[in-house]
Order: C-alpha cells, then sequence, then structure tokens
C-alpha cells in the first residue's frame, strides 16, 4: 500500500514538473530572437510611448531610386493634407537634383502626438511600396516637465509678489522716497512673469504639434539601366582601386625607405676621406703581412 502510495507522488511531481518545463520552454519561446530570418534588416518595430510632459520629434531617411522620390514625397504631403490643418501640416519642403541626376529631398509637417507613430509607419510602407527603404529612424524627446514646473512656480510667485508690492503703492504717498524702489521692484517681477508665460506657452505648443522630417536619397541613374548609373559605379570603384594601389605604395615606403636610407648613409661613409685611407691602410698592411715567395 505505502508502495503504492509513493509511485503515485513520484508520478504526480513527475507531472508537475514536465509542466513546468513546458511553460517555461513556451515562456521563452516568446522572446527567442532566433527565429527572425538573418535577412530582416528592418528597424526594430518599437517607438515612443506617450508620457506627460515629453515633446517628441521624429527623423526619417529613405533610400529609393531617384525617379521615384518626387511620386513618393507628393503621396505624403497629400497624406498630410487630407488629414486636415489640425491634425497635420506642412511646413518645409525641399527637392534637389544634383550631381550625377542624384536627387535628395525633405519633407517637414507637424502632426498631433497621437497620430505621429502611425503616420510614420505609413509613410514608411509607402516607401517600402514604391521600392525603397527605410535606412535610418531618429525618434528623440525633450522632456519640458522640469521647466514647466519652474516657470508655473515662479509665475504664481511673481504675481504674488505683485499683488503685495502694489497694495504697498497705494499705500505710499507719490513722493514717498520708497516709492520708486517699490517700482523698480514691480517692474523686475512683471518681467519675470511675462518670461515664465513665455516659456509655459512655448511647451505647450511643443506637445501640442509633434516635428516629423522625411529625408530621401537617391543614387543616380541613366535611363535605360534600370535607375542605376554603370559610369558613376564605375568611377567610384577606379577612386577605390586608386586609393588602394597608393595605400600599398605608401605601406612598401614606409617600410623599406628607412633600410634604403641606412643604406644610402653607409654607401657615403665608405666614400669619404677617412674610409678611403682606412681601405688603403688596410690593403697595404695585409700586402705586408703577405709572406714573400
Amino acid at each position: 500500500m505505502r508502495i503504492g502510495i509513493l509511485i503515485s507522488g513520484l508520478v504526480a511531481v513527475a507531472l508537475v514538473g514536465c509542466s513546468k518545463k513546458e511553460n517555461t520552454s513556451h515562456d521563452l519561446k516568446t522572446f527567442d530572437v532566433t527565429e527572425a530570418s538573418s535577412s530582416d534588416r528592418g528597424p526594430p518595430s518599437i517607438g515612443p510611448t506617450a508620457a506627460p510632459g515629453v515633446a517628441f520629434s521624429y527623423k526619417y531617411d529613405f533610400s529609393l531610386a531617384d525617379e521615384k522620390i518626387s511620386a513618393v514625397q507628393e503621396a505624403h504631403a497629400a497624406k498630410c493634407e487630407a488629414l486636415g490643418v489640425v491634425r497635420c501640416r506642412i511646413t518645409g519642403l525641399n527637392y534637389t537634383i544634383g550631381d550625377n541626376d542624384t536627387v535628395t529631398a525633405d519633407l517637414q509637417v507637424k502632426l498631433a502626438p497621437d497620430i505621429a507613430r502611425g503616420f510614420g509607419r505609413e509613410a514608411s510602407a509607402t516607401v517600402t511600396q514604391a521600392g525603397g527603404r527605410l535606412s535610418h529612424t531618429e525618434f528623440s524627446g525633450e522632456d519640458t516637465a522640469p521647466s514647466t514646473d519652474v516657470a508655473t512656480s515662479s509665475q504664481s510667485n511673481a504675481a504674488t509678489r505683485i499683488a503685495a508690492i502694489e497694495r504697498q503703492l497705494e499705500a505710499k504717498g507719490p513722493r514717498d522716497a520708497e516709492r520708486a524702489q517699490l517700482q523698480a521692484q514691480l517692474d523686475a517681477l512683471r518681467s519675470q512673469g511675462e518670461q515664465a508665460a513665455s516659456t509655459l506657452a512655448d511647451n505647450r505648443s511643443k506637445l501640442a504639434a509633434t516635428p516629423m522630417t522625411f529625408f530621401y536619397y537617391g543614387k543616380g541613374g541613366i535611363s535605360g539601366f534600370a535607375g542605376q548609373n554603370p559610369l558613376f559605379e564605375a568611377g567610384r570603384s577606379f577612386v577605390a582601386s586608386l586609393v588602394t594601389m597608393i595605400t600599398v605604395v605608401l605601406q612598401l615606403l614606409a617600410y623599406l625607405l628607412p633600410w634604403l636610407l641606412l643604406l644610402g648613409v653607409l654607401v657615403l661613409l665608405w666614400r669619404t676621406p677617412p674610409f678611403r685611407a682606412a681601405k688603403r691602410w688596410w690593403k697595404e698592411k695585409g700586402e705586408a703581412d703577405a709572406p714573400a715567395d
């Protein structure tokens, strides 16, 4: 009987252990990054979390064919305009065709904070559909809470002191000597209050609209070569090869030049009069020491 109870207990413990092992394995699998494809080089699917008092700004760098940049830029601008000026407004736009027909462009918008992340994802998807890719993204935040707290406290203190000084001025006579001093303090406090109000207004403006900038970079192209520029690529290869050749030559000179300089110094010393006299003396001494036949 005791043996049966013991066996039943061991089986129960084993089942519980297996269950915990399976659950642990399942939990670990949730965080397993080895299942991701090695060819997946996209950005991480993360973004800034909404935080009270933090003003975020977004930057995206897109790389795509030059002839596609204009259409993609227009699509992003049209999407912003469709949201309306309250939710999105365009604040800047640039489109430049440089050397080798390389196109660079940028688009600057300001968005309602609650739609900024979604707008950025949709913009990236539009670039991908056009055959381009997101090459760089940057989210930066400015914590306005500390400056807001300081400005609020400063504004409140200034208002309290202004009210107290105004009561004192009402009690003073027009020729009282202390009146000028109180008036100077009052002007300084009003200036302090205005500065605090300006800081608060600036922080509210930052929190009300999220700036987002799109940068578009092309590679230059010639019609008929699928957006590629073989001459430009060949030129880059030539320059790279030339740089490699110069590097190798300089490295060889760096190793050999000290030895060549040393050899040159020895040759010059060998030809100086003292060395020639020493050679003659050595030769004459050798002939004198040689046994006569």
